[in-house]
């Protein structure tokens, strides 16, 4: 039977390994990614370092009030749709605006723009542990640690019984003199 500890540390690394995956294969099974806040044009709804848990585009996604992320990766932003335009031509596109800007931003932004669809957000604490796992150090923290706790639920092979000697029987009768 199993003690307690081993079951524990069993779970504990079962833990570990599904807070080291899901964030790797969540776009691919659900669509859904974790992204960033790094400036401040979204406040008070987003602050810098919340996470947004955003879902792949649809291709309809440019409606009014609806927040979206833009642009490519290393270069993304979110802002909320402020304005569309629907020309007869059916090539929609949208005014985006900061929710802490007072003005829209220049241009326009068509569905081929949208990199992602705002679903909710993390904020606080729980979103800098989430960053702090899911960045390359946390990311090794974690591993160490499932390392450590694999080694030690490893079972340590039983210290074998030291062996004696074998030693030669004593002679029952003593050896004969040779005759002369």
């Amino acid at each position: 039977m199993r003690s307690a500890a081993a079951i524990a540390r069993t779970a504990l690394v079962a833990l570990i390994a599904l807070v080291l995956i899901t964030p790797v294969l969540m776009p691919f099974v659900t669509g859904h990614r974790l992204i960033v806040v790094d400036g401040g044009s979204m406040s008070p709804t987003f602050e810098r370092g919340d996470l947004l848990v955003t879902a792949a585009p649809s291709g309809a996604d440019l409606e009014v009030s609806r927040i979206v992320v833009v642009g490519e990766p290393g270069s993304l932003y979110s802002h909320r749709v402020t304005e569309v335009e629907r020309p007869a031509a059916g090539d929609v596109r949208a005014r985006l605006t900061g929710d802490a800007n007072t003005v829209p931003d220049p241009g326009w932004v068509r569905e081929a723009d949208v990199f992602a669809v705002y679903l909710t957000h993390i904020a606080g604490i729980p979103a800098v542990l989430v960053r702090a796992l899911i960045t390359p150090p946390g990311t090794i923290v974690l591993l160490v640690i499932a390392v450590v706790l694999l080694c030690a639920s490893v079972p340590r092979a039983a210290p074998r019984p030291a062996r004696r000697a074998r030693r030669s029987p004593p002679p029952l009768d003593p050896p004969e003199a040779p005759a002369r």
